[in-house]
């Protein structure tokens, strides 16, 4: 059985060193950046060039330095992932426990537009919002997809909330005339937190390649902003003479993608445990 779980666990490790090691590149990527991601190159030499010494990641039809466009690229990409997990989170949360504690015809009605959000079809909500509007800021875009992701987390939440609201100790707190927010505060909120730390986490895996396809398809962050996504539409007119533009772009979302996943089905188990006691 030992054999069997280290595996498991060294991948654990793994992804959570790969997500930890993207962190630092995001927080630390521009001071060690080693060009302007906007600036230009000279035209006719530095244009298309594959990864040498003087570019590690080459550059791309504009001559820019395709490395320090990533650097730049990882915080954008994974600041629109947190910035639309913490909407998820605050958003997601209060909805599930208010619906799981208000009264029974509340909670339905509450629930019943839940399953109209989820009944839309995600992209095309964010597609008629951009059509609207035009292309989004990072930051406006990202508070947009967090805005189209919140009821999976509140179904989570709800669902949670209610199996708490029957046992024994929040019956009594509601026997003992307890408020219902102090009740939600101090017993119903730690209870919830672990199931919703994992679909926060899960929900990471999911708004990275919606960002990333978003921006390639002209619909996501606006340039000149360098995003994963953005990287990648610059690969669109030359996927293979200039392989370098798709490979490292790419590279990063499928890392950050496999290791939230990983990271999210570790903590289903510790989720599952916590949920048998």
């Amino acid at each position: 059985m030992s054999a069997v779980a280290r595996p498991g666990r060294a991948g654990v490790v793994i992804a959570a060193a790969l997500l930890a090691l993207l962190v630092a590149v995001a927080i630390a990527g521009p001071w060690v950046a080693p060009f302007d991601p906007a600036a230009s190159g000279d035209l006719v030499a530095d244009k298309l060039q594959p990864p040498s010494a003087a570019h590690w990641f080459g550059t791309d039809a504009s001559a820019r330095d395709v490395l320090s466009r990533m650097l730049y690229g990882t915080r954008v990409s994974l600041g629109v992932a947190a910035i639309s997990v913490g909407v998820v989170l605050v958003v997601g949360i209060a909805w599930g426990v208010i619906a799981g504690l208000a009264p029974g015809w509340i909670d339905r009605w509450m629930m019943r537009f839940v399953d109209a959000m989820l009944a839309t079809p995600r992209l095309l909500v964010v597609l008629a919002c951009v059509a609207f509007t035009g292309r989004l800021a990072a930051q406006s875009l990202a508070l947009l997809l967090g805005l189209t992701a919140w009821p999976v987390m509140s179904r989570v939440v709800r669902a949670r909330v209610r199996e708490l609201a029957a046992t024994d100790y929040v019956v009594a707190a509601r026997a003992l005339g307890t408020p219902r927010g102090a009740i939600a505060l101090q017993h119903i909120l730690p209870g919830v937190a672990p199931a919703a730390l994992v679909a926060a986490i899960l929900t990471i895996a999911s708004v990275i390649p919606l960002e990333a396809g978003l921006s390639y398809f002209g619909a996501g962050v606006a340039p000149p902003t360098a995003s994963w996504g953005v990287l990648l539409q610059d690969a669109s007119t030359r996927p293979l003479d200039a392989w370098w533009l798709l490979l490292f772009p790419s590279a990063a979302i499928a890392a950050t993608v496999i290791s939230v996943n990983v990271l999210g089905e570790r903590l289903k188990r510790y989720d599952r445990s916590f949920l048998a006691t």
